[in-house]
């Protein structure tokens, strides 16, 4: 964070989380190639980490089936 000045990384306002850019997984939670790598590391504003999930959502959703997050990145129910 202090690398990117506090700021989002793609679209400069202020950052709110660290984003993976190699999703974690069960089998490389424990790797810290992946987990601390800080090249698979982006400080994102939540707009743009809730539009790279919405973007990967047709892949694999980042949630379980019945849950989103809401705009305070809390996981709540869809209904």
């Amino acid at each position: 964070m202090k690398s990117v000045h506090g700021l989002c990384e793609r679209c400069e306002r202020p950052g709110y989380i660290v984003h993976h850019k190699k999703e974690l997984a069960p089998n490389n939670i424990n790797d810290p190639n992946i987990t601390l790598n800080h090249d698979n590391l982006e400080y994102l504003c939540l707009d743009c980490h809730n539009a790279e999930h919405d973007f990967n959502r047709e892949k694999k959703s980042a949630t379980k089936k019945g849950y989103r997050f809401n705009d305070k990145g809390e996981l709540v129910p869809t209904t």
